[in-house]
């Protein structure tokens, strides 16, 4: 085993519970297990940066077929699509006709479809406005503003990036209530807890809002804030390229723990 195929290895089975699988079927069924305990799921394909027009399209079809899946077997679950994957960046042209043939298979088999936007990103999004079974995602702090200038929006899915303690103001828990007002609805992935409170006063679970927790999450705080009735879905990423995914969105503390087990499985499969 060489050098490099060791330390995959050993990285992949300290991350693993936070992807489900390196395949489209370990997701499906990872999918089918939530729905058992009437959690919905928010399936995504994790690739590494598009470069080409043929790997955008690569992408595309595997998408379109990740669709027929979750239809096929009757799951509960939306399918996530950075849009950047698409060839957004290289040709974004060629990114919206990638996005529109998704929607239509996503249509096609009743399966709703995410387009996810990153901060500094620009996409014309106009003519996917008032698509059905079609919601926009994008950093939470961006959702607000976004949505008052595109008015047809209708379903929002609000991305934090940090889980630290007043990184997000005191004034975002109210432009959420007002998206979710406006809005058919709204998603809220990888919540701070502060936030969370803040939306939750008195313990009642706004019906308009979607709490979604990723994989591996704390188990504990879905359970309690599925018991106060409020609606939880599961953030669930496959792929072979999870390098990136994890280290990106392993909460820090996590990550301290995984170089410490690091340390301590290198020792032990080498003998030392």
């Amino acid at each position: 085993m060489t050098d490099e195929s060791f330390v995959e290895k050993i990285l992949y089975r300290l991350v693993k519970k936070h992807v489900s699988g390196t395949t489209m079927s370990s997701a499906l069924e990872k999918a089918r297990e939530l729905n058992g305990k009437n959690i919905h799921a928010s399936i995504t394909f994790l690739s590494s940066g598009v470069s080409s027009k043929p790997k955008a399209k690569y992408i595309t079809s595997t998408y379109q077929e990740l669709v027929r899946q979750v239809s096929r077997r009757g799951l509960k679950a939306s399918v996530q699509v950075p849009l950047v994957q698409l060839g957004l960046g290289q040709d974004n042209n060629a990114a919206q006709e990638n996005l529109r043939d998704i929607i239509s298979t996503g249509n096609k088999h009743g399966i709703f479809i995410w387009a996810e936007l990153q901060a500094g990103q620009d996409f014309e999004i106009k003519e996917f406005e008032s698509c059905r079974g079609f919601g926009l995602a994008l950093p939470a702090e961006s959702v607000s503003d976004f949505v008052k200038s595109h008015k047809e929006i209708r379903q929002v899915k609000a991305i934090f990036l940090s889980d630290e303690e007043g990184a997000y103001g005191n004034g975002i828990a109210r432009d959420i209530e007002r998206v979710a007002n406006k809005a058919n609805g709204i998603v809220l992935l990888s919540t701070p807890q502060e936030v969370v409170k803040k939306l939750m006063g008195g313990g009642k679970a706004k019906k308009s809002i979607v709490f979604e927790f990723r994989l591996g999450d704390n188990r504990k705080a879905m359970k309690r804030m599925m018991k106060k009735g409020a609606t939880v879905s599961v953030y669930l990423p496959f792929g072979k390229d999870w390098h990136a995914y994890a280290m990106n969105n392993v909460p820090e503390g996590y990550m301290r723990f995984l170089a410490g087990k690091f340390l301590d499985e290198k020792e032990e499969m080498s003998g030392v």
